[in-house]
């Protein structure tokens, strides 16, 4: 079609009037940058690495009509109620966190099904890129000619979960909530209630176990550090050997927020930081993890010295657009991870009954506020 990305100045505008009142580094963010220039020509792109504000922008330019063509990743198809006249899949792999594999029909469909606006369109298309080196084409036919994936149980005891049943329920109680699952309907269907689901209580009493070894469960009763965890919704085993023991008390809060960012902080192989800061403070926590017999196992406080990069700079006072000079990761990613760090800092404050550990991790929150300060604004 003909002038198909011609210049709409009105979507110069809106961008402008939605800018207008955000802090003006935000303008120098290359993201920033790129879709200043191309959302005006109806092209645009949008993925969980954008700040909120420009991610907003972006899924209201395109409810209205005025993107022709955005790059997306699958999070945007799933997420939000965006259809398009036509969807194309620039490959039928994906990263599933740990490596690449094949989407299956459930993932493909759900994204192909974005195709065709109610009211709008007769008919969607979705087309698919293929490299003919990888190219399986029964594995391929299977996967988009029909949604034959099953739905399967998610189902999975947490750490939480096991604590808060033995903390809430006797034994036959558990039983009886053991086999309520819908794995245990799956497995045995209407007659579920009547079976015992051996799964379900293998992994029940394989994580009991566990916890009465680290001293967390003692004669079927949470001790103190049970009752700490049993507040905690991630991490609960390695957070309650750092906050529900003598070891946290070594700790100032710059060198908590450092094992709080490793816990948070995702390593991938690409991610780079210009400036370390190798300090007293991250020596002396270095030797207290090696000297603990559980922390010493975490691998991920290995990015300890990686992790200053970002603490350091929050821990004295320099915004985040200071924070993302030191780094090649995207805004979004480092936002994402300084919340991760504040629910953290929520939960063990929840859970905690030390008054100066809660004033600590009061004086933390404060900081990463105080960082995060010009985008909560907007």
């Amino acid at each position: 079609e003909k002038n198909i990305f011609k210049l709409n100045t009105n979507i110069t505008s809106f961008i402008r009037n939605k800018l207008r009142s955000c802090p003006p580094e935000i303008n120098t963010l290359q993201s920033t940058r790129i879709l200043r220039q191309t959302l005006p020509h109806g092209i645009g792109f949008h993925h969980a690495g954008l700040l909120p504000i420009l991610k907003d922008i972006v899924e209201e330019l395109f409810s209205q009509g005025l993107i022709k063509v955005l790059y997306t990743t699958e999070t945007f198809a799933v997420g939000i109620n965006m259809p398009a006249k036509t969807v194309c899949f620039e490959s039928l792999r994906k990263f599933d966190g740990f490596s690449f594999r094949i989407l299956n029909s459930k993932e493909f469909f759900q994204i192909a099904g974005r195709a065709g606006r109610r009211g709008i369109d007769k008919e969607g298309f979705v087309y698919v890129m293929v490299n003919r080196r990888d190219l399986d084409y029964p594995k391929m036919k299977s996967i988009t000619t029909e949604d034959r994936e099953p739905i399967r149980s998610q189902f999975k005891l947490s750490v939480n979960t096991v604590l808060n049943l033995i903390q809430q329920h006797n034994e036959i109680e558990i039983d009886k909530i053991l086999s309520m699952s819908f794995h245990s309907y799956q497995k045995y269907g209407p007659l579920y209630m009547k079976k015992k689901n051996v799964r379900s209580h293998n992994a029940f009493f394989k994580t009991k176990k566990k916890l009465e070894a680290l001293g967390y469960v003692k004669n079927n009763t949470l001790t103190e550090k049970g009752i700490f965890s049993a507040k905690i919704y991630a991490d609960e085993i390695l957070l309650g050997e750092i906050f529900a023991t003598d070891i946290y008390k070594k700790f100032n809060e710059y060198q908590i927020l450092l094992l709080l960012g490793c816990i948070c902080f995702e390593a991938r192989e690409r991610t780079t930081f210009s400036q370390r800061f190798r300090t007293t403070f991250l020596s002396d926590l270095k030797r207290a993890i090696r000297s603990d017999h559980y922390l010493n196992k975490e691998k991920r406080f290995e990015q300890l010295d990686n992790i200053t990069a970002l603490i350091h700079p929050c821990y004295h006072g320099s915004t985040i657009f200071d924070i993302l000079k030191n780094t090649n990761l995207l805004e979004g990613d480092l936002i994402r991870i300084f919340r991760q760090i504040l629910d953290r800092i929520g939960q063990i404050r929840n859970a905690t009954t030390d008054e100066r550990l809660s004033a600590m991790l009061h004086n933390s929150q404060t900081l990463i506020i105080d960082c995060l300060k010009d985008i909560d604004v907007l």
